[in-house]
């Protein structure tokens, strides 16, 4: 059965490279930074949890854009891919409006703007945070995330062992947050492919998609933990519907027919019966009497030890000797000189060890 409690999606920045002695031991993905986390009850979807993060540290000076970018390298951040990607999360979960822009704009046409352009946007919500997207800090935002699913402390993630999980060790560890060790953390990527065999790919998108014959928004956070209960509630309907037995229809007894009557049988006066008659206890001397069956024999055996003796040889190869007319490991040893291995080969079934035939063969005389 799939583990009750919240299937939880992360969307994070784009994390450079980082030496591994500023890393700390164990947490691969501790420089990823979170920009939005989505959480939503398996059993009972009207349970969500979603918000937005500010990846940027609190009190950082910020006045132009490159005091963005170089502060996001610091980070250990891409700065393009970050803010593009920033960008793209916070136009298709509609957190921005014309009015929150340096011009009024659609935010379709805002996410066109070179980076730069909309670096300033960034700063701006940043030193005026009244004016942009409703943010929480990466330390506001697991506490929330725990205190909401503290009532249920399971979180299931697809690939949440490689990153979900690791990225949420991490934000614990740079906020010196406490995840508390009754949660449970389960990978559905094992699950799935454990309980959902056959599928070509266990990409979420696309496994959803197979399975449900539709697209979702995916790469929202909390649009793509609606879709990860989706798929956990199927699986687990899956699992339930297979262990239950179909009921038997119950047989029928037919009913018994009243007894009869017993029939009367009378008693016979001692004179009735008849006089005894002494036993012969002599025992007649039969001469033997040879008894042919008239049914035919299916097979006919030529003298020779079996082809059946020999290792490698079962039930299945000795039919198809026979039907070659070949009976005895002499008369195989002499089609085997004469026709070769590809001979063999053809004519004993799929998956015979036939290399331990022709090693009997050989040993044989």
């Amino acid at each position: 059965m799939i583990p009750v409690g919240f299937c939880i999606d992360l969307e994070t920045t784009i994390a450079g490279r980082i030496p591994d002695n500023i890393r700390p031991a164990g947490q691969k993905r501790f420089e990823t930074r979170i920009i939005e986390i989505g959480a939503v009850h398996w059993k009972d979807r009207r349970r969500q949890f979603k918000c937005l993060v500010n990846p940027i540290p609190k009190h950082s000076v910020l006045k132009n854009p490159e005091d963005l970018f170089s502060l996001l390298r610091s980070m250990h951040q891409k700065p393009d891919a970050t803010l593009n990607f920033w960008s793209s999360v916070l136009v298709k979960r509609n957190s921005l409006n014309n009015n929150m822009f340096l011009h009024d704009e659609p935010p379709e046409i805002w996410r066109n703007r070179t980076v730069t352009n909309r670096a300033k946007d960034f700063i701006r919500w940043y030193n005026n945070p009244d004016i942009g997207p409703t943010f929480k800090t990466e330390n506001q935002a697991l506490n929330e995330l725990i205190q909401f699913t503290r009532a249920e402390p399971t979180w299931l993630a697809h690939n949440g062992r490689s990153f979900d999980f690791k990225v949420l060790e991490g934000c614990a560890e740079r906020t010196n947050t406490v995840i508390p060790t009754a949660f449970n953390m389960v990978d559905t990527l094992h699950l799935f492919r454990k309980h959902l065999p056959g599928h070509g790919s266990y990409s979420q998108p696309k496994l959803y998609a197979k399975i449900f014959q539709r697209n979702y928004n995916a790469h929202v956070a909390i649009d793509d933990a609606k879709a990860l209960a989706e798929l956990c509630a199927y699986t687990d309907s899956k699992l339930q519907s297979s262990l239950k037995i179909p009921m038997k229809t119950p047989m029928k007894i037919p009913m018994k027919t009243p007894m009869k009557t017993p029939m009367k049988i009378p008693m016979k006066t001692p004179m009735e019966f008849p006089l005894k008659i002494p036993m012969d206890l002599t025992f007649v001397k039969r001469t033997s009497v040879k008894i042919h069956s008239k049914i035919p024999m299916e097979r006919t055996f030529v003298k020779g030890k079996p082809v059946r003796s020999l290792r490698g040889i079962g039930p299945k190869t000795e039919l198809a000797l026979m039907a070659l007319n070949i009976t005895t490991v002499e008369q195989l040893k002499n089609n085997y000189n004469k026709h070769g291995v590809t001979w063999l080969r053809a004519n004993v079934p799929k998956g015979v060890r036939w290399r331990v035939i022709i090693a009997g063969l050989k040993s044989a005389f």
